[in-house]
């Protein structure tokens, strides 16, 4: 085998949330969810990532909820900070609660430390009209196998309105604890919106909730 393809990575986890929330919203209607992601890092510096969902709907039982794809290029630098840059797509069914587009494609470039990553995406189509979003994210050892995990979060809705729709500059929050054990980690986590929207097609969804999960790696 070549010697750069045998230092090719894959990697993969199932997790179980309690509800699958995007930037502050709930995206399977509050409801508890499923979750596989597969991941390949190239030595090169490209990576790909598809991650898909089910969800407990209310009515149907299990159901299909979302699929991701991710692809991008990242380099680590001398200094120890990883830079990247790439596009997602997402796509939800009907059973996402999401009245904004439940299909949408980002770009983005983000910088890694140690504890602290940092990125910026600019969307076509995230909301109607575009938007551009940045986030912060914190991940720091508090004790053996036990993290604590936050993220703050900034988005600008470059179309001010739409139909019903009015959009307003938004931030969202997540702060929780995970603890590892061996493959498997639990995690809890609070998370919420200001100044929060309805962006729901059937109903009103708490702007802040308790999301508990449990993930596997394979």
């Amino acid at each position: 085998m070549h010697p750069a393809a045998a230092a090719a990575q894959t990697s993969g986890a199932v997790s179980i949330f309690s509800d699958d929330r995007l930037r502050g919203y709930t995206i399977s209607d509050g409801r508890p969810v499923g979750i596989l992601d597969l991941s390949y890092d190239d030595p090169s510096g490209f990576y790909g990532t598809v991650s898909g969902s089910a969800v407990a709907s209310h009515d149907d039982g299990p159901r299909p909820l979302g699929l991701v794809l991710n692809g991008g290029y990242a380099k680590r630098l001398n200094s120890g900070v990883t830079i990247d840059a790439g596009v997602s797509h997402s796509d939800y069914s009907k059973y996402s609660d999401r009245s904004a587009a439940r299909s949408y494609t980002e770009a983005y470039v983000g910088v890694s430390g140690k504890w602290l990553t940092g990125r910026f995406y600019a969307s076509p189509d995230y909301l109607k009209g575009g938007t551009l979003y940045g986030e912060l994210i914190a991940t720091i050892p508090i004790a053996d196998k036990l993290r604590l995990t936050g993220h703050g979060g900034f988005l600008v809705p470059l179309g001010r309105s739409h139909g019903a729709y009015s959009y307003r500059r938004e931030v969202d929050w997540r702060i929780g604890v995970t603890r590892q054990f061996g493959p498997l980690s639990l995690e809890a986590a609070w998370t919420g919106v200001r100044p929060a929207q309805n962006l729901y097609r059937y109903g009103y969804h708490n702007h802040t909730a308790l999301v508990l999960g449990l993930t596997y790696a394979l």
